[in-house]
This record gives C-alpha cells, sequence and structure tokens, in this order.
C-alpha cells in the first residue's frame, strides 16, 4: 500500500489541486498516514536507478508494521468513522483533505516525487486472449504479444470471417438472459 501511495502521484493534478481518481487518493491518503506515524515506519528517498535516471527508494520496516502501522492507521480509521457516524462532515473533510495534500514544503517532497513517478510511468500492460486450434487430434495452444498489434491479430484469428457482427450479436443475444432484470 505504502508503494501505491507514491505511484497514485500520477493521478494528482497540481493545476488544479485534485485527485484524478478517488482509489488513487485513498492510497496516498494511507500512505501520509504512515509516514505521519514516524518512527522509521516509512522512508522515502530520491535516489539514482541503474539505469542513471532519478529514482524513489520506499523502505518500510517490517518489524514496525504492528507497533507502529496498525495502530497509526486504526487511530485514523476510527476518527473517520466517529466523524461519518456523527455526520460531522467539517471535521471529515477536513482530515481527509489534509491527509491529501500534496506539497513540497517538508520531507518527502511528494510533488517532486510526483515528476519522478510520472518519469518512470510504463506503458498499460494489454491483455490479449490466448486462442486454441484444433488441428487433428491436437489442441495447439496460441500466444500473442502484448501489444495493440497482438491484440488485434488474436481477435483475426479467432474471428477469421467477416461475418464477426453476426458471431458477437449471436454470442450477446445467448447470454443476454444472464445480464437483464
Amino acid at each position: 500500500m505504502a508503494r501505491a501511495g507514491v505511484l497514485a502521484l500520477e493521478f494528482y493534478s497540481p493545476d488544479t489541486g485534485s485527485w484524478r481518481q478517488a482509489h488513487m487518493n485513498g492510497r496516498y491518503v494511507i500512505l501520509r498516514v504512515m509516514i505521519e506515524a514516524g518512527q522509521g515506519l516509512i522512508t522515502i528517498t530520491k535516489t539514482t536507478g541503474d539505469d542513471g535516471k532519478e529514482d524513489i527508494h520506499l523502505k518500510l520496516d517490517r518489524t514496525k508494521i504492528l507497533p507502529v502501522g496498525k495502530p497509526a492507521i486504526g487511530n485514523f480509521l476510527r476518527k473517520l468513522q466517529v466523524y461519518k457516524s456523527t455526520g460531522d462532515v467539517e471535521a471529515a473533510t477536513a482530515m481527509y483533505g489534509h491527509y491529501s495534500e500534496v506539497h513540497d514544503d517538508e520531507e518527502p517532497h511528494f510533488l517532486s516525487l510526483r515528476s519522478v513517478v510520472l518519469a518512470r510511468k510504463t506503458p498499460r500492460k494489454m491483455m490479449v486472449q490466448h486462442n486454441t486450434t484444433v488441428e487433428g487430434p491436437t489442441v495447439k495452444l496460441q500466444s500473442y504479444e502484448s501489444s495493440a498489434d497482438g491484440l488485434v491479430q488474436s481477435f483475426i484469428d479467432r474471428f477469421p470471417t467477416s461475418e464477426v457482427d453476426d458471431i458477437l450479436k449471436e454470442l450477446m443475444e445467448k447470454d443476454q438472459p444472464y445480464f437483464t432484470n
């Protein structure tokens, strides 16, 4: 979750001061709570990667998860639950807003870490479906590369005729009873 909190910085918009995805904001908030717990639970430092580019080193002291991390997260969630249960929207918003802030005023300088996260971002993985073919008595598995080309080729191999629309419509109609009220 600590790593996810750092990677969540990609979804923070410095121009508007807002988060583009709520669950990424939540991950960042959890990271901030763990950092605030102190006692060396989490340390984040900028470093140079093996490729010579800026990188981030995040260290979580496993021996401090139970004595430091668990109580910190527990206290945070308890406060949030009390605010929610009592309908204290102002206090809940203020507390959550405090942990949601991304700034460079103090260590670990999250805005500058954000630039490293963006520079280190890798392309989104494509999940390409395999295909099977029957050749005589054997079934062969056809794998494709995880790319747009592989995705298209997988689709072409699975639906070799030009009647793809008809096949897809027939499959949709067959499954429709399972997706209607």
